[in-house]
């Protein structure tokens, strides 16, 4: 088991608790929508926003497990982190519209990726990895490369949009039958099937209201 599957547990718990909203998630994400997943609930009135300050883009840094120090943010790398986050989305889309994306949307991608990415270093038993390169910079430089990575591969026609209304993250449906509706069962997944177990429960056998 990694460091993150460690951190988050099955159950949407990290650590022991209950998962709460501002927790980043990375279940069944690739690290680049996993970033942009960093804005939940793009499809509801209001989105919710877990890098609300340098800090949480810090924490994100370390928690994706692109470094092992968390790297000073200020307000202006917390806005181009942003900037970045929202160019992946909407590639991510065009991508699962089947649509070129926007070119100002791929340079600033690939101004993200020219940054010289951390590096990893295996531990001598081989159990854990050491990441130098701590720098911002770095870290965004692995996500965007990490897209790039995507749309190179035979991947890029699995790209989805999540089948939950409120969601709108992308994800990559690697299913054998590429049926996938949800970027996770763990959450999106669940949510949806509650709530349809929740409407069945409020209708009468007869099906009368």
């Amino acid at each position: 088991m990694d460091d993150r599957a460690s951190r988050d547990g099955g159950d949407g718990s990290r650590e022991g608790r209950q998962r709460a909203k501002a927790d980043f998630r990375f279940d069944d994400a690739r690290l680049c929508f996993a970033f942009a997943g960093t804005l939940a609930d793009r499809g509801a009135d209001t989105p919710f926003e877990r890098l609300a300050r340098p800090e949480d883009l810090s924490r994100w840094a370390v928690e994706s497990d692109c470094t092992t120090a968390a790297p000073p943010c200020t307000e202006a790398d917390l806005d181009r982190a942003r900037q970045l986050r929202e160019a992946i989305q909407r590639t991510g889309r065009a991508l699962a519209d089947t649509t070129p994306p926007a070119p100002e949307d791929i340079a600033l991608v690939n101004r993200a990726a020219a940054e010289p990415p951390s590096t990893p270093e295996l531990a001598p038993d081989a159990t854990t990895v050491r990441w130098h390169g701590d720098a911002l910079a770095a870290v965004l430089s692995m996500v965007a490369r990490d897209l790039i990575a995507l749309c190179a591969s035979e991947h890029r026609t699995r790209v989805r949009i999540c089948g939950n209304p409120d969601c709108g993250a992308p994800f990559v449906d690697t299913s054998r039958a590429g049926a996938r509706r949800w970027c996770s069962m763990k959450t999106c997944g669940a949510l949806v099937k509650k709530r349809a177990y929740r409407a069945r429960q409020q209708i009468p056998a007869d099906g009368a209201q």
